[in-house]
């Protein structure tokens, strides 16, 4: 038996519509259905909460837990997506605030594909990345987390890498489109699943701004469908209801449109160097918002840290080197080199018959290598990064500080900022304490920042005075600690009058 569920969110309450989603989900099931393939396809689509989801697919799952033998179990997501600890599939309600309760995480899909046990599990995911994803998080990010799958067949298919977009039109995406017409693109033997991806690999070649990404667990011979009748009468259809080609009058019009666009995005340099200079000026005027960390903190401003000097500067280095930053920022990646130490393979047998304090120098291989070790801007602006100086008024209440770093392109800036608590290393001086280093990051288009430029800090200062508040509010006792903690006093004195009695 093979099963499939497809769900297509196109409305959210808090992000923005995706009309194309409606489209994706009803193609995909057209699809299916030519296969001759699917014994059960369930559609969830449109305007649908977690709670609604998460109870179809249960429901789902928990019918065929049952069903026999399962040969195929496969999901299809259309709709944003974000990276939270796991990757997480928006629905309609879905709320960065309680994330995990308003999306599906990728741990309970698996854990749902694992309950039917089938020979072959099959995720499709047509999901923008949007949200704030963390940098530490780079190399366990969205598309990370999709190849966790403790499955032993398993096929992932999804639309972008971690900080891309998935692009569409009002009626279709363009990563489901392509999938669906590679898919159907043969006239006849069998469509295997690495076909597919062979074929939305070739799509996307000359897009660097969305590369799809494949995960396998198999043989890599996994069949999609055999080509029927039906999915040669479904692609002609799709092949007839393409747009007819347009005149080149036409064709230049449409350029031009597109063209005048993109140069609505584009602001003046001396407008981004005044909206820069006015967001610096304003943030050294602000005081501390929050009531409860006015009454413990001081707040000052340092604004001339560079980028290459903030903490765990190699992880901010290598993510944008993943992430090919330098392509579309006015950044420089700076290296550094470092020497590894191998086994010398020709030397193993000799090796093993040695003690450890006899090992020879020539045993080893040392090799020098390379690294990212930090990030440089290119086109300097008055703010490069700011450090928000949270000093607290106490010797025992720890001191925080929040880095907001700044890197941008022609369009866009990049908002990089981090709140972290400074631990003491000695009576007079303090540190970072790196292990708590997040650095989240966020892009804002260079129009929307001449118009508010303190949209540069105003974000990561709220942020970072609600960890501070966070903080000061975990210091005091719980009810509930000092209750219990009453509780075994009394218990105590009461055993000891017992004893005495």
């Amino acid at each position: 038996m093979n099963i499939a569920i497809l769900i297509g969110i196109s409305k959210y309450t808090s992000l923005k519509p995706l009309p194309a989603c409606f489209f994706d989900v009803e193609n995909m099931r057209r699809m299916l259905v030519a296969t001759q393939k699917y014994d059960d396809i369930q559609l969830i689509s449109e305007t649908t909460s977690a709670s609604q989801v998460k109870d179809a697919l249960r429901n789902f799952f928990a019918k065929h837990q049952d069903s026999g033998e399962i040969e195929e179990a496969f999901i299809y997501f259309s709709g944003h997506g974000v990276y939270q600890n796991d990757a997480l599939l928006c629905c309609t309600d879905f709320d960065s605030s309680r994330p995990a309760t308003t999306s599906i995480s990728n741990s309970e899909l698996d854990d749902l594909l694992r309950s039917v046990n089938p020979s072959v599990a099959v995720k499709v995911i047509d999901a923008c990345q949007s949200g704030s994803p963390y940098i530490k998080d780079a190399n366990i990010g969205f598309e990370k987390s999709l190849g966790k799958s403790q499955l032993n067949s398993f096929i992932c298919m999804a639309s972008s890498q971690q900080d891309q977009s998935s692009y569409a039109s009002a009626s279709e995406s363009f990563f489901t489109a392509n999938w669906i017409d590679a898919a159907s693109s043969k006239t006849d033997g069998q469509i295997l699943y690495r076909d597919i991806q062979a074929a939305l690999a070739d799509a996307f070649v000359h897009d660097p701004d969305q590369t799809p990404f494949f995960i396998n667990q198999g043989t890599g011979l996994e069949i999609f469908s055999k080509v029927t009748e039906e999915i040669k009468a479904f692609s002609a259809s799709r092949a007839k209801s393409a747009s007819p080609e347009k005149p080149e009058a036409d064709i230049a019009s449409l350029i031009e449109k597109e063209i005048a666009s993109r140069d609505r995005q584009f602001v003046p340099h001396n407008d981004a160097i005044e909206a820069s200079n006015a967001s610096k000026s304003n943030l050294i005027l602000q005081k501390i918002a929050d009531p409860i960390v006015a009454k413990f903190y001081d707040l000052a401003f340092k604004t001339d840290t560079k980028l290459s000097s903030i903490p765990k500067s190699r992880n901010v280095a290598s993510f944008a080197e993943e992430q090919a930053w330098a392509k579309r920022y006015f950044t420089k990646i700076n290296y550094e080199s470092y020497k590894t130490r191998t086994l010398n393979p020709l030397k193993f047998r000799t090796i093993i018959g040695r003690s450890f304090g006899e090992q020879n120098q020539d045993d080893y291989i040392v090799e020098t290598k390379t690294r990212p070790a930090s990030l440089e801007v290119t086109e300097p602006l008055p703010i490069e990064v700011a450090e928000l100086i949270y000093s607290s008024r106490h010797p025992s209440l720890a001191a925080f500080r929040t880095y907001v770093g700044v890197v941008h392109s022609l369009t866009e800036v990049m908002i990089l900022s981090s709140t972290v608590r400074l631990t003491q290393k000695g009576w007079n001086t303090s540190a970072p304490e790196l292990s708590e280093i997040q650095w989240k990051y966020r892009t804002i288009p260079w129009t929307d920042i001449v118009k508010t430029p303190d949209a540069i800090w105003a974000e990561a200062k709220a942020l970072g005075e609600i960890d501070i508040r966070n903080f000061l509010e975990s210091l005091p006792p719980k009810v509930e600690a000092l209750t219990e903690e009453v509780k075994a006093e009394g218990l105590a004195a009461a055993k000891e009058n017992t004893e005495i009695a």
